[in-house]
């Protein structure tokens, strides 16, 4: 959770920075990841969602996302 906070406070000093951008995604991507794991299904979707919406041109990011809101489905 501070590597989101760390992240979204880097964006907002930094909001044109790709590199930024492509952490805070993978900082979300991670934490849904986690939500998943603690069965919290609606939270996790939030952050996966976010992930892809702040980074929506990263390719692997999108593979790693799609994969996550499987492994979501097969738990729901």
């Amino acid at each position: 959770m501070y590597a989101i906070a760390l992240a979204e406070a880097l964006a907002e000093r930094l909001p044109e920075d790709a590199e930024v951008r492509q952490w805070q995604a993978i900082a979300y991507q991670i934490w849904g990841r986690a939500l998943i794991a603690e069965k919290q299904l609606l939270k996790a979707r939030i952050y996966l969602k976010k992930a892809l919406k702040t980074d929506p041109n990263n390719k692997s990011l999108f593979q790693e996302v799609e994969r996550d809101f499987q492994k979501l489905e097969q738990v729901f």
